[in-house]
């Protein structure tokens, strides 16, 4: 199949190279008019009953210190919340909550390494026993051992997406401090070699950190070369500062709204819930996930109000908002 490149989303913050589809041909139906409805319901401004889709922070640690990771600077800060792992009553209330309502797909981390988890492979098998469509995943990799492999492939995972952010050993250890390339190469590797064999549903996903010099355009067109026989796409975003304290506010973009407000909804480890994927600081929280039902949050007053918001072209009269990257990404 030929190499396309194309827009990841409507606010394009990602680019990828699609090698092959065919994980795609068992998938049900109902599989595809999900993925339909995540274009649509933003493009039409369509306000479901519940969001297609549930980002569940299930741990907050992480076993790296990527200096480039909002975490890793909030730890630095000393701004974090507390860090722990989410006990599996809380989960599987979660998931209990989201089939009911109909939703289509998770996944499994925030600002956390999911596979720290000590859980992680009975997450993945509970939600796709109970009916999720789509069960993803972004991990580091460093984890992913051929025994880790072979049970989330046993469990049923559909997406895995690897944060890999350079084929060069000195750039990969800046990047990602506290593994190494060679470990991670060997992970995937073999998760691959799985996959390929006995587990074709399955989609695999490697991702940069991209920044704007040509060494690091190189190290993606390496990337292409290593890759395209094993997995099904590699992808990379440009980074934006999201240090507010550097960046500070982005000029307005006429007609931007975001999109996240109408597919997904985050839920993350400290109990808080928040709306779109750049809130790592929690500055908009529209409900307690512990103490509410998640219907009554997705379907609340300060929901509505954001949503009405950005659907007047008033974004960035949110405070939080105005500080995003996404307008202004390319």
């Amino acid at each position: 199949m030929e190499q396309q490149e194309q827009e990841f989303d409507a606010n394009k913050t990602f680019k990828e190279v699609i090698f092959k589809t065919d994980w795609e041909n068992n998938h049900p139906k109902e599989y595809f008019e999900y993925r339909e409805n995540w274009v649509k319901y933003p493009k039409e401004k369509i306000i479901s009953d519940f969001p297609l889709h549930l980002d569940i922070e299930t741990t907050n640690v992480c076993n790296l210190k990527c200096p480039m990771c909002p975490r890793t600077i909030m730890i630095e800060k000393k701004e974090f919340s507390t860090q722990g792992y989410m006990s599996d009553e809380d989960y599987k209330n979660i998931i209990d909550q989201a089939v009911q309502n109909g939703v289509k797909s998770i996944k499994l981390n925030y600002l956390g390494e999911p596979l720290l988890h000590p859980s992680v492979v009975w997450q993945v098998r509970y939600a796709k026993e109970q009916g999720i469509l789509d069960v993803l995943m972004n991990t580091n990799g460093d984890l992913l051992d051929e025994k880790m492999s072979k049970e989330l492939l046993d469990a049923g995972l559909d997406k895995l997406f690897v944060s890999f952010d350079s084929i060069s050993p000195d750039i990969y250890e800046v990047q990602r401090k506290g593994t190494s390339l060679g470990k991670v190469i060997d992970n995937v590797y073999k998760f691959a070699l799985l996959r390929n064999q006995y587990y074709p549903n399955t989609h695999i996903r490697l991702s940069m950190v991209m920044y704007k010099t040509p060494e690091y355009l190189a190290q993606f067109e390496g990337l292409k070369v290593m890759w395209k026989n094993l997995v099904d796409a590699v992808g990379y975003g440009f980074y934006t500062e999201r240090d507010a304290d550097k960046s500070g506010k982005y000029p307005k973009v006429d007609g931007f709204y975001c999109e996240q407000l109408f597919q997904r909804m985050f839920l993350k480890y400290n109990g808080n819930v928040t709306v779109c994927c750049v809130d790592d600081k929690d500055e908009y929280i529209v409900g307690k996930w512990r103490e509410e039902s998640l219907k009554d949050i997705w379907q609340g007053k300060k929901y509505k109000a954001i949503r009405d918001t950005h659907l007047k072209g008033n974004y960035c009269d949110i405070n939080m908002c105005a500080k995003c990257y996404l307008p202004v990404s390319e």
